[in-house]
């Protein structure tokens, strides 16, 4: 199985996004609709609604800047996604999940 480095795996997902524009959670207020901050005067705890999803949560993705659109597709996400992957491939295959699993894994501790 061919694994693709996170660079294409970022500019495939980037362009998939693009096009499907579907409905994200708002990065602003990370999906609750709400801002919660700590009134500096008094120190209780104040709420507002999102200006960015206007209190709904959700944004489309078209609408994100381009350095939110990247933080979507961290490493993190990379892994997870490739992990599953490589799951389903193993269980179709019938093959070993730790021998195809273990060299991206050492790879991608390495920072590659």
């Amino acid at each position: 199985m061919l694994i693709s480095s996170y660079d294409k795996w970022q500019e495939l997902k980037l362009r998939d996004l693009v096009e499907d524009n579907p409905l994200i959670d708002c990065p602003a207020c990370d999906g609750d609709g709400e801002i919660y901050e700590i009134c500096e005067c008094c120190g209780s705890e104040k709420e507002e609604e999102c200006g960015e999803c206007e209190g709904d949560g959700r944004v489309r993705f078209n609408d994100l800047n381009d350095s939110q659109k990247r933080k979507a597709f961290t490493r993190r996400v990379y892994f997870s996604e490739v992990i599953a992957d490589l799951k389903r491939w193993c269980s179709l295959t019938r093959q070993d999940f730790l021998e195809i699993a273990g060299p991206f894994v050492s790879e991608f501790r390495r920072g590659r």
